[in-house]
């Protein structure tokens, strides 16, 4: 190796300073941007409502199934309040049944494809759902997809004949959610990463005041619009793939800055 002296040959070191600091730009320039992905199930994920599956199968007073459900979408309930007089209409509940709903029930045709980007550009996805554990798990395992979770948790009575809910992710300062999806986003989202959140419904519109980048469809989007909150609409998990993958290459993608207002003020609150 030769030893250059840095008196008689200022410019090799200044050469190799600046190289040095080029190299370092050029390096935060290709670091990857760091997002986590939290989806919703019902209806994003599986083409159909899994509970409302259910409900049809189970519930014989449809009359007051709908009131339940019409006073949750007016505001007037929360989810815990609705699905607790949900399982109360549910007189004879029967596992085997249940089994045959949840192995029928197909899911996104393009959600394993978008599965599998995630995977491979080591992208966090996490299911957030007002849905059940029970079904939830299920799902996943008949499409042999290792996806975390955060749900409501199924229980059933000693006679198999009846169910009731337990909340385990609910906010006591919440009554509207049964699972505070907001809470898990920000919990698990580090202060420099980016949120991405999918979802549908009505279940899902807490969240989206606090994700960084939204993708809706149905009542979800028809909220983000009347609410002036910035979402992508998509189809199906071809259009979001696509969408993420063109930020990603593009080097747009970045945190909302009013979602972040959002986020300070509720750690502000404590």
């Amino acid at each position: 190796m030769i030893n250059y002296d840095e008196h008689r040959f200022p410019f090799i070191l200044t050469f190799v300073t600046l190289n040095k600091v080029l190299f370092k730009f050029i390096l935060a320039c290709l670091k990857p941007e760091k997002i986590k992905i939290y989806c919703d199930f019902d209806g994003t994920i599986t083409l159909n409502d899994v509970w409302v599956e259910m409900g049809n199968v189970f519930i014989t007073d449809k009359s007051a199934w709908n009131n339940v459900i019409y006073r949750f979408e007016s505001g007037e309930i929360g989810a815990r309040e609705c699905f607790s007089a949900e399982c109360s209409l549910i007189k004879n509940f029967n596992i085997e049944k249940f089994n045959e709903i949840i192995d029928r029930q197909e899911i996104d045709p393009y959600f394993k494809e978008f599965y599998s980007y995630c995977n491979e550009n080591h992208i966090k996805l996490i299911i957030l759902s007002e849905g059940l554990d029970y079904y939830i798990k299920r799902v996943l395992s008949n499409h042999s997809l290792n996806i975390p979770f955060y749900s409501n948790k199924l229980l059933i009575s000693d006679d198999g004949k009846s169910i009731s809910l337990d909340f385990p992710y609910s906010d006591s300062d919440c009554i509207r959610c049964g699972v505070s999806k907001r809470n898990i986003l920000m919990n698990q989202t580090a202060d420099d990463e980016i949120s991405v959140f999918i979802g549908d419904g009505f279940s899902d519109t807490c969240a989206v005041h606090y994700a960084d980048i939204v993708f809706a469809k149905g009542a979800l989007a028809s909220y983000c619009w009347k609410n002036n909150i910035t979402y992508f609409d998509y189809r199906n998990f071809l259009d979001v793939l696509k969408k993420i993958h063109k930020l990603l290459n593009l080097r747009t993608i970045k945190q909302r800055q009013t979602a972040r207002i959002n986020r300070r003020n509720v750690y502000m609150r404590g």
